[in-house]
């Protein structure tokens, strides 16, 4: 829980706002001494299931390999290099072993940043149902916080800024992150997993009448939120979100149609508030962000495009996206801000990482693939539980919308959404079996 909620509050500034992220590096591994150094912390978990420690395995191979030194005959026969050897040559050092990354130091740092999320991917595996439904209390809890945050955020109050980073989406609500379309799917998440909670609630057949109200209450909360992050794609994806929690609460709903009436009139009921809303000036600033003019994502892709032939099939290296798209930016497209992302993380992983890459990002594809179709199975039979199938949605409805949103933006790159990201992996492993304490 410590984890998940720091990964959320600190993990959010991005590479141009490290300095959070390196203390929540520093956290992590403190926290995570006494969950292996001592048999106490460990009471009530299980064994971390071999799934996790695969693809931990995977996710770390690529950046790890990038920095394996080869000796000079090897590395100057990469493509895109012949800058990079005749630079070194005037210091008498094109003799000397490097990596295959164009920027070790760089790739390295990501290393740094992809363990926590790694880990934490392997200790989640361990939970039980209930552990797991606590996390889940975490994501909504936290995005609330945002919420509140944000809040300050677009009303200035007492004149500051309130926002954890120096470079961050100014304008809009973006809570602990610096980039909000980052906090749009941590809102997203909040939203899945608030139906979790919800249903883990609802799956004894009484009626809840507070669940109901808070679970209603929460959800348009967060969807407000969401509308003033200003990320167009995050809006859109809110189908998805809506989508997963409607699938997850049908059992309970199919047989209480007065239920169904009131949430017929709760969408009502936030259909009219949306039409007050569209009278206020910070909305009509959103709605103004639905349109395709001036999209510079275009050009980034081609730039990124551009450098992937450059470096291509090895890759320039995990983290080098700046450095690359620099050199390869167009002049009639060079202006005085700078590009930092591809904005569209598959193309960018594509650049660094290179052909290896891609066959490892298709096998941790196809074994989170097969992972939930074997958990779907599972939660489909009579005897499943409630809380089961919704942790099972909850993760197949979060990584389905980072993966599309991973088209148009950079979500993987975010530590606060790849440990959200690393909880809806190990979430559709078995969770443990509850384990008493005996006395």
């Amino acid at each position: 829980m410590a984890l998940v909620g720091l990964a959320m509050v600190l993990g959010g500034g991005g590479t141009v706002n490290p300095l959070t992220e390196m203390i929540l590096q520093v956290l992590t591994a403190l926290i995570m001494i006494p969950l292996i150094a001592s048999s106490g912390w460990q009471r009530g978990l299980g064994p971390v299931q071999a799934p996790a420690f695969i693809l931990a395995g995977l996710i770390l191979l690529i950046p790890v390999l990038q920095l394996v030194p080869l000796p000079p005959s090897i590395w100057q026969a990469l493509p895109g290099r012949s800058v990079e050897i005749q630079s070194i040559a005037l210091i008498q050092a094109d003799k000397s072993w490097m990596p295959l990354t164009m920027s070790p130091a760089r790739t390295f740092a990501s290393l740094l940043a992809m363990i926590c999320p790694a880990l934490l991917l392997l200790q989640v595996s361990r939970l039980s149902l209930r552990g797991r439904n606590w996390l889940c209390m975490v994501v909504v809890g936290v995005a609330a916080l945002s919420v509140m945050l944000g809040v300050l955020q677009l009303s200035r109050t007492a004149g500051f800024e309130w926002s954890l980073y120096s470079q961050f989406s100014q304008g809009f609500l973006v809570g602990f992150q610096a980039n909000r379309n980052a906090q749009a799917d941590i809102l997203l998440a909040a939203i899945l997993a608030t139906g979790v909670i919800a249903t883990s609630r609802l799956g004894d057949g009484r009626h809840h009448v507070l669940t109901w109200t808070g679970m209603i209450m929460a959800i348009s909360a967060f969807l407000v939120g969401l509308f003033m992050t200003g990320s167009r794609t995050g809006i859109t994806l809110s189908a998805i979100s809506l989508l997963f929690v409607g699938f997850m609460l049908w059992p309970m709903l199919r047989k209480r149609a007065a239920v169904v009436y009131g949430l017929a009139g709760a969408v009502g009921l936030m259909i009219i508030s949306g039409g007050l809303l569209l009278q206020l000036q910070s909305v009509q600033k959103v709605i103004g962000r639905f349109s395709l003019a001036h999209e510079a994502r275009w050009d980034l892709w081609a730039d990124t495009w551009y450098a992937i032939g450059q470096v291509w099939p090895y890759g320039s290296g995990i983290g080098t996206i700046v450095p690359m798209l620099e050199a390869a930016e167009r002049l009639e497209v060079v202006d005085a801000t700078r590009p930092v992302r591809a904005h569209n993380d598959w193309l960018e992983w594509m650049l660094e990482a290179g052909l290896p890459g891609i066959i490892v990002l298709g096998l941790i594809l196809l074994f989170v693939l097969y992972l939930a179709a074997r958990a779907i199975i599972s939660v489909s039979k009579p005897d499943a539980s409630a809380s089961r199938r919704a942790q099972v949605q909850f993760s197949i409805g979060f990584l389905l919308i980072e993966a599309l949103h991973a088209i148009v933006d950079y979500p993987m790159r975010s530590m606060s959404l790849a440990a959200i990201a690393a909880v809806a992996v190990a979430m559709l492993l078995n969770p443990a079996a509850p384990q008493r304490s005996h006395q």
